[in-house]
């Protein structure tokens, strides 16, 4: 089995990523192969809308995401860490996800099946300051609504998200042993997916 992690956290080592690293010990103790992939380090434009991906599923933009989308295409798993940022995914994370419409596009529009059928997960992993939004709303409503609709267009089962509330200064999940189980208990689990 091979996953794409995706770290959109500006910040190398914060909370959200120091998370996705636990997910991902018990990912690889089950014999998973894991790549992460910081979406900081790569240069990956935004989508321009010019609607040249409606003809056969590929976007044009010649930048990083024509490797990333392969590797997409072949992985068994994504992972997608995201601290909150009002709401929703950093800039750079939001790049990748508004240049995924090539994909949703060759699932949706075209009618092809990119991933063979293939039975794959998408896991969410996010940290937030507050615990609730505006007028107690869940905080973590935007980004969940998003990255269900990007596992959608990436072929991929939505399993449960690890999301954390209260989260307000850098190194603070590693305090939190009870989290910190709970993620290396969920890589140990989807390595057992499918």
């Amino acid at each position: 089995m091979q996953v794409l992690a995706f770290s959109a956290s500006p910040r190398r080592a914060g909370n959200t990523e120091f998370l996705l690293d636990r997910v991902i010990e018990g990912l690889e103790a089950g014999g998973v192969r894991v790549r992460k992939v910081r979406t900081h380090d790569l240069s990956i434009s935004p989508c321009t809308g010019c609607g040249e991906c409606e003809r056969n599923g590929v976007c044009v933009i010649d930048d990083d995401f024509r490797a990333i989308s392969g590797e997409l295409i072949s992985c068994d798993g994504i992972l997608f860490a995201a601290p909150l940022y009002f709401m929703n995914v950093p800039a750079r994370g939001k790049a990748l996800i508004d240049r995924l419409q090539s994909f949703w596009v060759a699932r949706h529009r075209l009618g092809l099946d990119l991933f063979g059928g293939r039975k794959r997960f998408g896991l969410l992993i996010s940290c937030s300051v507050q615990a609730f939004g505006p007028d107690g709303a869940d905080v973590f409503r935007g980004i969940e609504d998003t990255m269900r609709y990007v596992f959608d267009a990436l072929g991929a089962e939505e399993v449960e998200s690890l999301l954390v509330r209260k989260v307000d200064f850098l190194g603070g999940v590693a305090g939190m042993p009870d989290v910190l189980l709970r993620a290396r208990r969920i890589g140990g689990e989807l390595a057992r997916f499918g």
